[in-house]
């Protein structure tokens, strides 16, 4: 009885260890992903990632599973500043929106903290995806910068709901026609975040591949409850 229990205990300050080193991998790759990230925005050329980006859309248009499998297997990550300004650009548009809202508004006066959290809310949805996809998958040797990579491209049709969504504040009476749109974009979103869960996990086996980007939604989720605490909804 006595072994019993020693073993328990034993097993269980095993587990606390490896916990309390996980949360520490999670902590020491989010520090260097940023630090990496605002190394790459000091030395991002513009013009030429646009052109990357212009590329990547083309390749994303027409063979999107594939163009996400090439994404996320890229050893050298060479999307990443790409993909840096895509969240970028997301949250100038989310910020354009908020400004053109209030502009066109007879009642409301600009408010700056509603308008911030708005425009930081694609950053942290990205961020809390990409943490979400490392830690269900944290058995593989990826970078956290490899996830907010695949992430952002998998979240490319969200980015063009929010251009959508701006031409709508000019063309109320075209609601009818852009909502189907929107939803479908959405749907598409979903889809490709399937796909980058199965090549980030490198699983092969479909109902495996649905358990894991169920859990990835989950923690997503989790993630996102904790933020919604800051009045931020992503």
């Amino acid at each position: 009885m006595y072994k019993i229990i020693v073993i328990q205990k034993k097993g269980e300050k095993e587990m606390e260890e490896n916990q309390e080193n996980k949360a520490e991998e999670l902590k020491q790759e989010t520090v260097n992903t940023f630090n990496q990230a605002k190394e790459q925005m000091k030395n991002i050329n513009f013009k030429e990632e646009a052109e990357i980006g212009k590329g990547l859309l083309k390749k994303l248009w027409k063979n999107p599973v594939e163009t996400i499998k090439e994404v996320v297997n890229d050893k050298e990550n060479k999307c990443f500043k790409t993909a840096l300004l895509l969240v970028a650009v997301w949250a100038i548009v989310e910020l354009l929106k908020m400004i053109l809202m209030f502009s066109m508004s007879e009642y409301a006066d600009f408010e700056f903290l509603p308008t911030l959290k708005v425009t930081v809310a694609p950053i942290l949805k990205v961020i809390a995806m990409a943490l979400a996809l490392y830690f269900v998958n944290n058995r593989v040797k990826d970078s956290i910068t490899k996830s907010l990579t695949s992430v952002t491209i998998a979240h490319v049709p969200g980015i063009i709901v929010s251009i959508i969504e701006i031409i709508s504040l000019f063309a109320v009476e075209a609601i009818k026609i852009i909502s189907p749109i929107i939803s479908i974009l959405n749907i598409i979103t979903a889809i490709l975040m399937y796909f980058t869960v199965k090549a980030y996990a490198k699983e092969e086996n479909e109902e495996n591949t649905v358990k894991k980007f169920i859990l990835v939604q989950a923690v997503f989720y989790l993630i996102r409850f904790v933020i919604s605490y800051l009045g931020i909804s992503i």
